[in-house]
C-alpha cells in the first residue's frame, strides 16, 4: 500500500526482510520491527513477489510495528493448503497480539485465515467473501480466477476472522455490499460503511497515523470508536471526496461532483489524480449516455463541465477531444480554444482545434494554427505529422516533407512519419524513394497493416505486381477485413496473369465484405470463379520449401 513521501525527505532502510515459507503459490515474508501488534497482511490482486517487498510495507515501517506478508504469484486467492503449510511459522513469529489485514482478495485471506495464524483481530478491506461461482453466481468479477482444486471450499465461517473482525466496504457498491452483508450475518464481522468510495476504501487508510487509530480500535474491539473514526474520516480525507465527486459525476450531479473534487484539492489531493479522474469521469458518464440513445444528454456533459471548470484545461480539453469524437464540431471549437488559452504547449489540443477548423472548411486557420502549435509544444512527434499530412493534402509537399523529416530525425523509425514522408514522395513523383521508405516503415515498424497495403499500392502502381501481391498477403493477414488490401492483392493477382485467383479472391472478399462498395464492384468486373477450389489451388504460387517439407511431413502415413 503506497503512501505519500515528503520529496526533501528520504525514508531510512527497512529491515531486511526473511522468507518464512514459499510453494508454487505464494511467499510469506516476515519484516521484523520491535513494536507491536504484529501485523500480518495478505496482498492484493495485482501485487507480486518482487525480493522481500511485501503488501502495506511502508505503513508497517512508519508504525515500526513486526510484519508478515503473505504475496500470491497470481491472482489464487491464496489457496487454503499453502497457508495452512505456512501457519507453524508464522505463529513462531508474532510478537504481541497480531491483526491480519487485507485488500480485496488480500481482504478475504486477512478474515478467512486470521485464526489460523494466531489473530484474534481482523482487518478486511472491500473483502470477498468468495469467488466460487457456485456460491457467488451474482459476482462475476472474479469468477475466472476460482480454482476448485486449490479453493473446494471459500466460505468464512464463525470463527475464522478471529475473536474480533471489522471491513470497510460501500454500501451503495453492489457487489461489495453484498459480500459484506454475507460477512456480516454469516460469520460475524463487523461492516463499518464507506459510502460512494465503490471498490477503494482502502485509500482512507493511506496514512499511517490513521491507520494506527484503526489498528487501536481493532485491538480494543471497540466497535463505536471505530465507526467514529470512520464517519471523521469523510471529513478529513481527500480520497473520500474524491470518489463521493466522481460517484457524483456517474449520476449526472455535475456541480456537486465538481464541489467535492475542489475540496479535495484543498485537503491536498495531487492535482494528477484529480486531472484522470475528470477525465475518466467524462468519458464514463457520456459513454453511458450514449449508449443510452441520449445523444443530446452526451453532449450536454461535456459543455456542462466546460463550463463548470473553466479554469482547469483538463475539462476543456477532454470537452473538446469528446465532442470532436461525437462530430459535433461547432461544439468542439469553444472548449478547444479555451484549453488553449490556459496551455499553449499541449500538441493534442491544437491537433483536435485544426480537424475542428478543418471539417468547417477552414483550411487556412487550421495550417497556421498548426504551424503555431509546432513552435509551441516543439518536439510533439504525432504534432508534427499531424501537421505534415494537412500540409500533404494541401499540395504543400515540400513543407510536409520538412515536418515528416523533423520527426525522424528525432526518432528515424517512427512509422507515422515514414509513411507519411513515403506518401509525400509518391506525390512529388520521386516513387523510387517512395518505395524505398515504405519498405523501411515495413521493415522498422510494428505489424502495420496500412503500412504493407501502402507499399503494395505502391508497387502495383510502378508496374511490380509480382513483388505487390506477398505484401498484399500480410497484410491482410494482420487484417482480414481490410478491403483495400483484398483489392490489391486481386489486381496483382490479375495483372500476374491469374485471373481465376484473382476472381476467387475477389469473390472471397465479396462474401466477406457484403457492404464494401468497392470490393462489390471488382467483383462484378472480374465475375465469378470458373473453377472449384482444389483446381484453383493448383494454380496458386508454388509453396516454399519449408511449407513442402512441413505438408509432406504431417502428411505421411503411420508405419
Amino acid at each position: 500500500m503506497a503512501e505519500t513521501q515528503p520529496a526533501a525527505t528520504t525514508p531510512p532502510a527497512a529491515p531486511a526482510g526473511t522468507i518464512l515459507y514459499e510453494d508454487e503459490h505464494l511467499v510469506v515474508v516476515h519484516r521484523p520491527a520491535a513494536g507491536e501488534p504484529t501485523l500480518i497482511t495478505f496482498a492484493d490482486l495485482t501485487f507480486r513477489p518482487k525480493g522481500d517487498s511485501i503488501w502495506g510495507q511502508e505503513v508497517a515501517r512508519k508504525l515500526k510495528v513486526n510484519a508478515i506478508g503473505f504475496v500470491a504469484k497470481r491472482e489464487n486467492w491464496f489457496p487454503a493448503a499453502s497457508v495452512a503449510a505456512a501457519a507453524a511459522a508464522v505463529r513462531g513469529a508474532l510478537r504481541g497480539p497480531a491483526v491480519t489485514y487485507g485488500y480485496s482478495m488480500g481482504g478475504y485471506a486477512a478474515l478467512k485465515y486470521a485464526r489460523l495464524l494466531g489473530a484474534a483481530h481482523a482487518f478486511g478491506v472491500c473483502p470477498q467473501g468468495s469467488i466460487d461461482p457456485r456460491q457467488v453466481p451474482w459476482d462475476k468479477r472474479f469468477h475466472q480466477h476460482h480454482d476448485a482444486a486449490l479453493l473446494p471450499d471459500m466460505a468464512v465461517r464463525p470463527g475464522e476472522p478471529g475473536r474480533f473482525a471489522v471491513l470497510l466496504a460501500d454500501p451503495y457498491m453492489p457487489e461489495d455490499a453484498r459480500h459484506a452483508a454475507a460477512l456480516a450475518k454469516g460469520a460475524g464481522v463487523h461492516w463499518l460503511r464507506t459510502p460512494f468510495m465503490d471498490h477503494a476504501p482502502v485509500w482512507l487508510l493511506v496514512e499511517s497515523a490513521f491507520l494506527r487509530q484503526m489498528l487501536d480500535g481493532i485491538l480494543a474491539e471497540d466497535l463505536p470508536r471505530l465507526t467514529a473514526l470512520m464517519r471523521a474520516r469523510r471529513h478529513q480525507s481527500p480520497h473520500w471526496f474524491r470518489h463521493a465527486g466522481n460517484a457524483a459525476f456517474r449520476r449526472g450531479h455535475l456541480e456537486m461532483a465538481n464541489r467535492l473534487w475542489k475540496r479535495a484539492l484543498e485537503l491536498g489531493l495531487s492535482p494528477g489524480i484529480a486531472e484522470q479522474d475528470i477525465m475518466r469521469a467524462m468519458r464514463l458518464r457520456m459513454r453511458a449516455l450514449r449508449d443510452a440513445g441520449d445523444r443530446d444528454g452526451a453532449t450536454a456533459v461535456a459543455l456542462r463541465q466546460a463550463a463548470l471548470r473553466p479554469e482547469d484545461f483538463h475539462s476543456q480539453a477532454r470537452a473538446g477531444h469528446a465532442l470532436l469524437g461525437m462530430g459535433e464540431f461547432n461544439a468542439a471549437e469553444a472548449p478547444f480554444r479555451a484549453a488553449l488559452a490556459l496551455r499553449k504547449n499541449v500538441g493534442h489540443v491544437y491537433q483536435g482545434l485544426s480537424l475542428v477548423l478543418g471539417s468547417q472548411k477552414r483550411m487556412t486557420e487550421a495550417l497556421e494554427l498548426c504551424k503555431r502549435g509546432v513552435r509551441d509544444a516543439p518536439g510533439d512527434g504525432k504534432l508534427h505529422v499531424h501537421y505534415g499530412h494537412l500540409l500533404l493534402n494541401n499540395g504543400k509537399l515540400d513543407e510536409a516533407e520538412a515536418q515528416f523529416r523533423i520527426v525522424l530525425r528525432q526518432n528515424p523509425s517512427h512509422a507515422k512519419a515514414l509513411l507519411g514522408l513515403s506518401h509525400t514522395l509518391a506525390a512529388r513523383g520521386d516513387r523510387a524513394e517512395a518505395i524505398a521508405v515504405a519498405r523501411q516503415q515495413v521493415q522498422d515498424a510494428d505489424k502495420d497493416p496500412q503500412a504493407y497495403l501502402w507499399l503494395g499500392q505502391l508497387l502495383l502502381f510502378v508496374g511490380e505486381p509480382g513483388e505487390a501481391e506477398p505484401v498484399f498477403r500480410e497484410a491482410l493477414l494482420l487484417a482480414p477485413e481490410l478491403g483495400a488490401a483484398h483489392i490489391g492483392l486481386a489486381r496483382a493477382l490479375e495483372r500476374t496473369g491469374r485471373l481465376e485467383l484473382a476472381r476467387r479472391t475477389a469473390a472471397e472478399a465479396a462474401r466477406r465484405l457484403p457492404e464494401d462498395e468497392k470490393v462489390q464492384a471488382l467483383y462484378s468486373r472480374l465475375g465469378p470463379p470458373d473453377l472449384t477450389e482444389a483446381e484453383a489451388a493448383e494454380l496458386a504460387p508454388p509453396a516454399s520449401p519449408l511449407r513442402r517439407f512441413l505438408r509432406a511431413f504431417f502428411s505421411r502415413d503411420e508405419d
